[in-house]
């Protein structure tokens, strides 16, 4: 293949690979390669040519262009498949071609044919890349996280303030605040005969608000988040133009039903209805009062209703999210935002980095703060829920809360929604069925305080130390504890009782690692203080290892992927 970064081009020089994969020609091509520094790249909307490679010849002027790839996969859309064939469904992608280039002409990590969009984010990073906060601030500007390691996302989204570090409705309003505040000094400015002609301050409002809202969409690559909530201030300003008389509700509907004729499988994306759910929330808690307090406790109410309706989708989230989003959503809507917005205008205009400078000073320890809550504050595990009932009765309960408020009979249903949420920490619902705990390196099978097997019982007689029996699994034989000398387990034993799996008290030395590969032995390592916990929930078996709680996703260490492979091998359902 012939790869053209100038023009989006793609020229196949075997036909009959791409005919096997009825890959149609045309636009709409995404491909994948690793760039010379090892870094994965995406790019979408190629465009293909098919011909033979004897018949294609190309000058040396062209010979600077095209770079020779070869096809290492092909991935084609798929709505009902894994994500990433979702993924291209949902960008139009006809295929994905993952490339492999032998040799590199120029860098290929940034196409040379680059949007405004693009240059301008290539001239920020240059100029920030020195501050360690703008990955951050990237990302809370423009909805960027390409700069964040694994630590960082686990702590954003740990906290809850994933919608404040992706671009959203959030980011939609600050701009919108920014674009009043502009009009307003405008209006200020404005001759007497322009005041005088007609025009009134909402005609002066849309003039300069509605364009800088689908402008930051623009920056932003036309996110969803931020293009449903510029729609719904667009129309919002423009019934105020013209003096129509819709309540805040009708134009927010209006605004679905608008999203949902121009984009109509939106409607099976969860972050369209947490979003319209908010507004929702947001319109009738507002109805009443706007004084501060008022503000505050809307606020709050916000930041419980998110929780109570991302319940289920991540696996756990800080206690402290509450407090988290009521002290940083105002700094950010009143310092970190506008900052950030003033600093890059000064790299724009004067290639300077003098009030980021400041900025920094301050982000950096806002950050250290941030890491420590996210690793100290104790976390509250979602998983507690294994039925959808407590659920509903929350929604219904923040429903309530909205109807009620301002009355003091509100307060009751905050009061439940916070006991619901925080149960697993308050009364430690959460034990596991089983657990395997090693204590002063002897492993433990204990059901509650319960001891149900211990290595130092069996000693080195390997049916004693089977546990499978144990899991409620279609798949619960072949797992064992280690003996107490793990040197003296023999290939003909674990031959003997088909052993698939074996739990060991330390990394045992290299013979026995050896012979463990070579008969398809798993393993898997509980250290002395740590543990591993069986969650039975409903037909499902969660595992939970100690040393898992935060490395599982900021690491990835050996021991929590084999955690994550045991689960899968007790989950497995044969088709």
């Amino acid at each position: 293949m012939l790869v053209n970064f100038f023009d989006k081009e793609l020229i196949i020089k075997d036909v009959s690979l791409i005919d096997a994969h009825s890959v149609p020609e045309g636009d709409n091509l995404s491909i994948v390669y690793f760039s010379q520094d090892g870094d994965l790249h995406t790019l979408n909307n190629f465009s293909l040519t098919r011909t033979n490679a004897h018949l294609y010849e190309y000058n040396n002027e062209s010979a600077n262009v095209f770079l020779h790839g070869v096809i290492d996969r092909i991935t084609l859309p798929d709505k009902n498949g894994p994500w990433w064939q979702r993924n291209l469904y949902i960008k139009r992608q006809s295929a994905q071609l993952n490339l492999q280039f032998s040799s590199v002409k120029f860098n290929i990590a940034t196409p040379l044919k680059l949007s405004i969009r693009e240059r301008f984010f290539i001239k920020l990073d240059q100029a920030f890349s020195s501050f360690s906060s703008w990955r951050f601030s990237k990302a809370l500007l423009l909805g960027q996280d390409n700069l964040w390691g694994e630590r960082d996302t686990w702590i954003v989204r740990t906290l809850g303030l994933a919608h404040l570090f992706v671009v959203s409705g959030l980011h939609t309003g600050f701009m919108f605040v920014i674009g009043r505040l502009i009009s307003r000094l405008v209006w200020q400015t404005c001759p007497a005969r322009v005041l005088l002609s007609g025009i009134t301050r909402w005609h002066c409002d849309a003039i300069i608000i509605i364009p800088l809202l689908f402008g930051y969409a623009y920056l932003t690559e036309w996110g969803e988040p931020v293009v449903r909530a510029s729609i719904m201030l667009s129309l919002y300003l423009c019934s105020r133009m013209l003096a129509l008389k819709f309540s805040a509700y009708s134009i927010v509907t209006l605004a679905l039903w608008l999203v949902l004729l121009i984009e109509p499988r939106s409607i099976l994306s969860p972050g369209l209805w947490l979003s319209f759910s908010m507004v929702y929330l947001l319109i009738g808690f507002c109805q009443t009062a706007t004084k501060l307090s008022r503000l505050f406790i809307l606020q709050v109410m916000l930041t419980t209703a998110s929780m109570v309706m991302i319940l289920g989708w991540q696996e756990a989230i800080s206690s402290g999210s509450i407090l988290m989003n009521v002290l940083l959503i105002p700094f950010a809507a009143l310092l970190w935002f506008p900052w950030g917005i003033v600093s890059c205008l000064e790299v724009l205009a004067l290639g300077s980095t003098y009030s980021y400078a400041l900025l920094d000073s301050l982000l950096i320890h806002l950050i250290g703060g941030l890491e420590w809550v996210a690793f100290t504050i104790p976390l509250l595990f979602f998983e507690t829920f294994s039925s959808n009932i407590p659920r509903m009765v929350m929604i219904f309960l923040v429903g309530f809360w909205v109807y009620q408020s301002p009355l003091k009979r509100s307060l009751i249903s905050v009061i439940c929604i916070w006991f619901v949420l925080f149960s697993s920490m308050i009364i430690d619902i959460n034990n596991p069925e089983f657990s395997l705990l090693n204590s002063e390196n002897e492993l433990f099978l204990k059901n509650g305080n319960n001891i149900l097997l211990s290595d130092a019982w069996a000693g080195n007689e390997i049916e004693e130390l089977m546990f499978g029996g144990y899991l409620a699994s279609r798949f619960n034989k072949g797992y064992m504890l280690s003996p107490k000398n793990i040197r003296e387990l023999s290939s003909q034993n674990l031959l003997k009782h088909n052993v698939k799996w074996i739990v060991l008290k330390r990394k045992a030395p290299d013979e026995v690692v050896k012979m463990l590969d070579a008969l398809q032995v798993d393993w898997l390592v509980i250290s002395s203080g740590e543990s591993l916990g069986f969650y039975f929930q409903k037909k499902r078996i969660s595992l939970r290892h100690s040393a898992c709680i935060y490395s599982f996703f900021l690491f990835k260490s050996d021991t929590c992927k084999r955690v994550e492979k045991l689960e899968s091998v007790l989950n497995y359902i044969h088709t």
